[in-house]
């Protein structure tokens, strides 16, 4: 190698380097995107309204949401997945979008572990069973009697995770529920509260206020642990119905290829939000669990996630649609 061209190698090195934190720095000039996989109203879009609403001022840019809903979540994260790597455009990614699609769908458009770069894990929610109030299955035994007589019961599913547990649910007290799927887990609710529908597996966010209403009652935790919202309402395990728990999860993503130095200035706020004492408070008022990974424990966690999706998926007979 010529002296020359060492040269111009050793400049252009250097230049780089001193573009990165530059870039980081003028970023972000613009207002940011967190785009939801599912429809207004969900536990999604409310988490994602929270979280816009306490990243802004940390960011200096205001966030934007945006509904993508469809394709179990996979429109919502395959737009995310192509879109430009500069740091504006952001999904909020769940369980259900980069565990339960690999595993439910025959064809999924992204992959959930090279086509993110994850930027910020923070929490997750719980699922119960619900039941309208009168339909005389006030409590868990007589949910079962019912389950197991003629005709099968009704169950919407407005998450991939409702159709897992509402599946896991069937296959272990022997019986047939028939699976009714929705675009979201609001509509679901909706069609259970005006008698479409016999049960749903809905997000504490959702159920709690029904509850409370006294127009459903909530007879099961899809979780290993109870809410503190539903303290009444039993595990699957306490139930004796085995161990199981299958719990949303939520983190913001990146496109894969987002500088790594604007991803760090992501996860860094949203480290920030999930340990602010008032944020928890309120995060907790809508049954959500803030809770904190690091940045090099997210993928492990997907991976880990996605097989124990494909095993639950399994044992529940259910077959990729």
């Amino acid at each position: 190698m010529t002296i020359g061209r060492r040269k111009a190698l050793t400049i252009l090195a250097a230049a780089s380097a001193a573009a990165s934190p530059a870039r980081a720095q003028s970023w972000p000039a613009k207002p940011l995107t967190i785009v939801v996989p599912y429809a207004a109203g969900s536990a999604t879009d409310t988490l994602a309204r929270v979280m816009a609403e306490y990243l802004a001022p940390r960011l200096g840019q205001p966030v934007i949401v945006d509904n993508k809903g469809g394709g179990n979540g996979s429109i919502a994260a395959n737009f995310v997945a192509k879109a430009p790597p500069d740091g504006y455009t952001l999904m909020i990614a769940t369980a259900a979008t980069h565990a339960g699609n690999p595993n439910l769908m025959k064809s999924v458009p992204y992959d959930s572990l090279t086509d993110f770069a994850p930027a910020g894990f923070y929490g997750f929610i719980q699922f119960v069973l619900l039941v309208r109030a009168d339909t005389g299955m006030d409590t868990l035994a007589d949910f079962i009697k019912r389950a197991k007589a003629k005709p099968p019961l009704t169950s919407g599913a407005g998450t991939p995770s409702a159709r897992v547990i509402t599946a896991t649910l069937a296959e272990r007290l022997g019986t047939e529920i028939t699976y009714v799927p929705y675009k979201s887990a609001p509509q679901a609710l909706a069609d259970l509260l005006s008698g479409q529908i016999d049960m749903t597996f809905a997000d504490v966010a959702i159920a709690v206020p029904q509850v409370k209403a006294g127009k459903v009652k909530a007879l099961v935790m899809a979780s290993d642990s109870r809410s503190s919202l539903l303290p009444e309402v039993p595990t699957f395990q306490e139930a004796g119905l085995g161990q199981f728990a299958l719990d949303a999860w939520f983190v913001i993503m990146a496109p894969s290829k987002t500088p790594p130095e604007i991803v760090a200035r992501i996860d860094t706020a949203v480290q920030e939000i999930v340990t602010d004492p008032e944020v928890i408070k309120r995060l907790r008022g809508i049954s959500f669990q803030p809770q904190r990974k690091a940045p090099e424990d997210v993928r492990p966690f997907i991976k880990s996630e996605i097989e124990k999706w494909g095993r639950l998926s399994k044992a529940a007979g259910i077959e990729k649609e």
